[in-house]
């Protein structure tokens, strides 16, 4: 509409003075045809005037028409007569009736004097009218068509605008959609050309900021990957902290080459305190002030080497002040922002508020030297103090006791009266060891009930037992829990260093050894490192690496047993057995080695050795008898580890084509005691996977109704030296008798080891158990004999099956005095 009304504006001025022009002109021209015609017939009429020529005056008045067509009409009075000219009826004129109202030119009456003649002469302005509308209509016809031309110029153009503002919003939406790298294509009209180049750069820069900002946030998660990786005793803090670093947004300032702040984010006008609307603008150092001088004047001169095309800045631990005057420490990282090309076209600053993590970190950094519980330094701090005492006693030759105290029963304490007891006895007891200890001694605490006292510069061995006389009696002085006293007493091991070359660690596992050697002579005491009974500690390490390598080298053989229900005369199962399969002793018993590594991770490793090789045993198996079940011994200490059940978890999954349920984990009721309900929790978890119980050499330990309830076994197995000895000995049949009730009261089923005869059997059967194992059965044999006695075991079958018709035994104080001829028909 702008452009109508300006060309309609123009078009008026124009045709306004152009039809003046053309008018003035027209005029002129008509004007001075009138006259030349006038002075032409005054020069020709007059001759034929005097002589009265008629036909002379004739011609010349009629060829007068023929030289000027505006000449309408001629009237000429002379002497002779009156002669009237007229031109024929003209056709209408070319132009419309309206534009004769501007009356740009009017008609001329021209009299012409010829003495005693007069001439009138007619024009009308027709034809110049015509030549006039004839010039408009042809500039109109040329207006018009510019205006088409410029109308759809101008339709073009929009149609080219509106397609490039498309392609822009698309691109625009695109990029807002976290698709950086989005671009527009680079075509179409000069101006949809420069656009896209001004976007595709915009973008380019952004998408650069974007990486540069994720670049630095993956150099600080590395650097504080790195940092978490070194606090090897406090990792599940370390990676709280890492994930709590991770998830805290980063603050970020961008610049021009001039150094002021373009953008300024939410979290940088927070750390600031500079809001967006007055940071914009603001040099950086007015906006980003370190609270020292020198701080500032490293950033001024980093950010002008980046200007320059310098390398990332990382900077950490600076003091940041906010704008309303208080600091906080941040660390950040500077950096380029660069075009396609390599120029670079401003910088961005990348900051965090490391404040907490700072404090975090030292709170780590004393954690890791100090235990969390009693504030005593711990293992890792003790290891630099003891290296450290024992280099100074080196250098200056004077004595070094290394003092290894624990307090006696505190599992006991632990288990009847809690773990909070239990925290609160030993952090009075750290108390009274820091006490003694002062600023010349150094005490640490080793874990559970465990602490480290060294004693340097000592005269003599006399000095060492007077120190342990005190601290006995102060830590034997009743603990206040609750309000409540609780006794509790220590026993100490000790290693003197005499300048020898022993080590911190030698130290230390002497002192070790001395305690044993206080715990077993009566505790409440002090002991001193034998070098003899260090050869005994090392033999039986030396033995615990012989078994370690055993298992490495794939000594190990797994021998079965069959289990038995007599009654029915069927095989329900195997016992798998370890051997060792020694290159020189041959056959080993268990006995003989297992007590070695019973308290080391090996008996772990040799313990999840065995569940994998008894599953695939089982694999195998199924397809001779799927309703086999083998059991397998579990130690103590296997069992009680805290990822029992994750680990058992994953190695049925190696064998996903044996059910659970073909799987009988055994442990000793004496480990099941230890710690009733851990052992109960993990007993439930297994279960809950398929996997059944048996409590193995039940009543050989501190069996009551009490335990066998809390405790969700599925089995009890009678110790063997029970069964063997019950035709012979009344009280071990009585007792087989009382578990077999027992068993039978709270829903358990019961199966009786060693059944070395068919007399066994029988007796046990009458007693009500049917489920046996023993010598009388089978020894336990390799696998690939397994089958070959299974294929002949049904020849013996009928003597069980006999026996099973003998009459239960209801009560044995009804029998006879022996045993042996009254309750065993069988022989």
């Amino acid at each position: 509409m702008p452009i109508f009304v300006i060309i309609t504006v123009v078009l008026v001025v124009r045709y306004s003075m152009l039809f003046e022009s053309e008018t003035v002109s027209a005029n002129a021209r008509y004007q001075r045809s009138a006259s030349e015609l006038a002075t032409y017939l005054h020069n020709t009429l007059l001759p034929a005037v005097q002589a009265s020529d008629r036909s002379a005056i004739d011609r010349a008045l009629h060829d007068a028409l023929l030289l000027n067509a505006d000449l309408a009409a001629l009237s000429l009075d002379y002497p002779g007569g009156h002669l009237d000219v007229r031109r024929a009826p003209a056709l209408p004129p070319p132009y419309p009736h309206w534009f004769e109202e501007f009356e740009a030119l009017q008609p001329i009456h021209h009299p012409v004097h010829l003495g005693a003649a007069s001439l009138q002469l007619a024009f009308e302005p027709t034809l110049p009218l015509a030549g006039v509308w004839h010039t408009l209509r042809q500039q109109a016809v040329i207006s018009v068509t510019n205006i088409i031309i410029i109308y759809t110029l101008l339709g073009f153009i929009i149609f080219a605008n509106k397609r490039m503002l498309r392609q822009l919003n698309a691109a625009t939406n695109r990029f807002h959609g976290g698709d950086y790298a989005t671009r527009m294509e680079v075509s179409g009209t000069l101006e949809a050309r420069v656009l896209a180049e001004t976007f595709n750069n915009m973008a380019q820069r952004v998408q650069a900021l974007v990486d540069k900002l994720q670049h630095s946030e993956q150099s600080l998660s590395r650097q504080l990957d790195r940092t978490m990786r070194a606090q090897e005793q406090l990792q599940a803090q370390k990676e709280r902290i890492e994930v709590t670093l991770a998830s805290i947004g980063d603050a970020v300032i961008t610049t021009d080459l001039t150094g002021r702040i373009e953008t300024i984010n939410e979290v940088a006008q927070q750390l600031t305190g500079w809001p967006e609307s007055r940071a914009r603008g603001q040099e950086l150092h007015q906006v980003f002030v370190l609270a020292n001088n020198f701080g500032q004047h490293s950033l001024l001169k980093s950010m002008a080497a980046i200007y320059a095309g310098g390398e990332v800045v990382k900077v950490g631990n600076q003091s940041l002040r906010h704008r309303s005057g208080r600091a906080m420490t941040v660390e950040y990282t500077a950096n380029a922002i660069r075009a396609a090309h390599g120029r670079v076209e401003g910088s961005v600053l990348v900051f965090r508020d490391v404040t907490e993590r700072r404090q975090l970190m030292q709170q780590i950094s004393w954690q890791s030297n100090h235990d969390i519980l009693t504030g005593l330094p711990n293992r890792t701090a003790l290891a630099a103090r003891f290296e450290n005492e024992v280099m100074r006693a080196r250098e200056h030759n004077y004595l070094l006791a290394v003092c290894l105290f624990d307090l006696d029963h505190f599992q006991q304490v632990n288990d009847l009266l809690g773990q909070g007891t239990g925290d609160e006895i030993l952090k009075q007891a750290a108390s009274r060891l820091h006490d003694f200890a002062g600023q010349r001694h150094y005490v640490a605490r080793l874990g559970g009930d465990e602490f480290v006292l060294l004693l340097p510069e000592l005269r003599g061995r006399g000095d060492v037992e007077q120190a342990m006389d005190q601290l006995l009696i102060a830590l034997s002085r009743d603990y206040t829990c609750d309000g409540k006293p609780v006794a509790m007493s220590a026993s100490v091991g000790i290693a003197v260093y005499t300048g020898n070359e022993a080590s911190a660690d030698s130290l230390l596992r002497h002192a070790d050894q001395a305690l044993y050697q206080a715990k077993i002579t009566g505790r409440n005491r002090y002991h001193f490192f034998d070098a003899d009974l260090d050869e005994q500690v090392r033999t039986h390490h030396n033995r615990r690496t012989e078994v370690r390598a055993a298992l490495r080298a794939d000594q190990f053989r797994l021998y079965y047993q069959p289990k038995l229900d007599m009654r029915r005369g069927r095989i329900i199962g195997m016992e798998a057995l370890l051997r060792w399969e020694h290159p020189q002793r041959g056959i080993v018993a268990p006995l003989e080695f297992l007590p070695i590594v019973e308290h080391s991770d090996v008996i772990i490793d040799i313990g999840e050795w065995v569940l994998r090789e008894a599953l695939r045993q089982l694999q195998q198996w199924r397809h001779t008898d799927p309703a086999w079940v083998v059991s397998v011994n579990i130690a103590a200490r296997h069992f009680q580890r805290a990822d029992f059940v994750e680990r058992i978890t994953a190695i049925l999954s190696e064998y996903p084509d044996v059910p659970p349920h073909m799987l009988e984990l055994e442990i000793l009721e004496s480990s099941a005691l230890s710690d009733i309900n851990h052992v109960r929790a993990i007993m439930q978890d297994c279960q809950a996977l398929g996997i059944g119980f048996a409590l193995d050499d039940f009543g050989t330990g501190y069996s009551s109704m009490s335990y066998l309830k809390r405790l969700p076994a599925d089995i009890l197995k009678i110790d063997q030296s029970f069964v063997r000895n019950m035709l012979e000995d009344r009280d071990d049949l009585h007792l087989v008798s009382a578990v077999i009730g027992l068993a039978r009261s709270f829903g358990r089923a019961v199966i009786a080891e060693g059944v070395e005869t068919v007399a066994h059997g029988a007796m046990l059967m009458r007693l009500g158990c049917d489920l046996v194992q023993g010598y009388g059965i089978a020894r336990p044999m390799p696998a690939d004999e397994v089958l070959e006695w299974v294929a002949a075991f049904g020849a013996r079958a009928p003597l069980w099956q006999a026996a099973a018709r003998l009459a239960p035994i209801v009560s044995l104080h009804e029998t006879e005095e022996s045993p042996t001829t009254s309750l065993l028909p069988l022989a």
